[in-house]
């Protein structure tokens, strides 16, 4: 998948994640006030930050390759925002805007790995890198390993992120 691909594919994970908070906490699109609509504006950067963010390993392919272990994993996302959720009850003020911030930024990282899922010929998965040497003597997972790996971490990802929203809603509203 083309980054118009993946830009397409945040743009469409946010309206429906932005649609069903709205739906759940009972939050009225006509009544949303400054902070909020700050809020949905930087969430949108935030998800689309994070569906381009497993890419940037083209720019250090001399150390990780294309589509590797770590940048195509809940290892990245969950270590970024991990401080930031283990720190939520120190958050004071302003700072717990950042929560749901960061919850949509595992949102554009889980639809990144889920649109990993069906690459530019619609057929198969993209092969996860590895830094060994598999059995056949490639350092990439077999195609149903590569899709079971997308899938999983992108629903660890995808988790990752509706928790933080959901669950801490309170803080966005």
């Amino acid at each position: 998948m083309h980054r118009k691909g993946h830009l397409l594919g945040a743009t469409s994970a946010w309206i429906v994640i932005i649609v069903l908070y709205h739906f759940f906490s009972g939050v009225n699109f006509a009544t949303i006030d400054v902070k909020h609509s700050v809020w949905m504006i930087l969430s949108f950067f935030a998800c689309h930050f994070g569906a381009q963010l497993p890419d940037y390993d083209v720019l250090w392919q001399k150390l990780l390759p294309h589509r590797n272990v770590l940048t195509h994993s809940f290892i990245l996302p969950i270590a970024f925002t991990l401080p930031v959720y283990l720190t939520r009850k120190d958050l004071t003020g302003d700072f717990v805007f950042l929560v749901p911030i960061f919850a949509m930024y595992l949102v554009g990282h889980a639809s990144h790995l889920f649109l990993d899922l069906m690459p530019e010929g619609w057929e198969g998965s993209a092969l996860i890198h590895i830094f060994w040497r598999n059995e056949k003597g490639r350092k990439t997972m077999p195609g149903v390993s590569s899709f079971l790996f997308l899938l999983i971490n992108g629903l660890i990802i995808l988790a990752g992120g509706i928790i933080l929203l959901f669950f801490f809603s309170r803080w966005v509203t």
